[in-house]
């Protein structure tokens, strides 16, 4: 099935309209376009968009697929040669199902070559266990997976709408909407759906289980969005007391609840069983940019107040472990 070149401007606003949750919509829309990441500058390799059908119309017998079908579909066999790396970027209308999830995940693992960046307008059945798992499971392929912004959708406008001359109007509430969406992903992807374990406990689970050896000795260290909560700090405690073979260092960027005294009680407790506990400063937020950060080739960008927030958090990490 070959893509259509563009789409119409008021396809877009009804289909990719980022209101949480919406009716009445029986397309799913893909923007894509494939780069060469020996030189992301350059114009893209391949772009195009592709329509999917969400259900079949009433006595039809044509065969329907979703957009992320069409996609892998015409990029499967020797599209995408191996001596070649690829940076892939879908901007998608409702993120993929799990049944596309699955066949994602096989195209990334047949395509070591390739990268690929979801940015999706809706979160579609964000509440329902099977999708957050498809999420999770598309960013342990090593899928970046995130919620269009106001920029995406401008360039979106830009590059892949019939906009007749029009710059691209946000509609009503689209911050907000997007505020939700975001924090909606991040909650998903911080959690794993399956246990509802928090991230500190699926590193101890996976280190178990294909890592840790008696034999050897390990350096371990995290960079996490917030310290450990009282459970959390409690179990990895008690893994350090049972492996003296592992040193933890922790860098968090922020401190949980530091003024509630069963998340200090967590801290210190991991403290006393051999954790180096340190607030996150400048260069390790750019050491996790450079080697974690699908970053695009850009550098690290301080935000407003990092150095007033690490001095503030140092002072009230080093008062808790006192």
């Amino acid at each position: 099935r070959n893509p259509m070149e563009g789409m119409d401007r008021h396809a877009f606003n009804y289909n990719f309209e980022n209101e949480p949750i919406l009716y009445g919509r029986s397309y799913t829309w893909l923007c894509y376009e494939v780069k060469i990441r020996k030189d992301p500058s350059k114009l893209p390799w391949y772009t195009g968009v592709f329509r999917g059908q969400v259900r079949p119309k009433l006595q039809s017998n044509r065969r329907y697929e979703h957009a992320e079908m069409c996609f892998l579909s015409r990029f499967c066999g020797n599209q995408l040669p191996a001596y070649k790396r690829f940076q892939i970027t879908w901007f998608v209308s409702w993120n993929p199902c799990p049944d596309c999830v699955a066949k994602v995940i096989e195209f990334l693992a047949e395509h070591p070559n390739v990268t690929l960046t979801i940015s999706t307008a809706r979160l579609y059945y964000y509440w329902g266990r099977d999708w957050q798992r498809a999420l999770c499971r598309l960013r342990q392929a090593g899928a970046r997976v995130k919620i269009m912004d106001y920029e995406e959708f401008a360039y979106c406008w830009e590059n892949f709408v019939y906009n007749e001359g029009q710059s691209f109007m946000p509609w009503d509430k689209f911050d907000d909407n997007y505020a939700f969406l975001h924090r909606k992903l991040k909650e998903i992807l911080q959690v794993d759906p399956e246990t509802h374990c928090h991230a500190e406990r699926c590193f101890l689970s996976w280190f178990c289980d294909n890592t840790l050896s008696p034999k050897k000795n390990y350096q371990v260290t995290w960079y996490i969005s917030w310290s450990p909560c009282p459970e959390c700090a409690g179990e990895v405690a008690e893994f350090l007391a049972t492996h003296s073979n592992v040193n933890l260092t922790i860098y968090t960027a922020r401190l949980y609840y530091f003024w509630d005294t069963d998340y200090q009680e967590g801290l210190r407790s991991l403290s006393e069983e051999g954790a180096s506990m340190e607030i996150m400063g400048y260069e390790d937020f750019k050491y996790c940019w450079e080697n974690f950060v699908y970053n695009d080739g850009e550098p690290f960008k301080p935000w407003k107040g990092i150095n007033t927030n690490f001095r503030f958090l140092e002072r009230r990490l080093w008062k808790i472990l006192q």
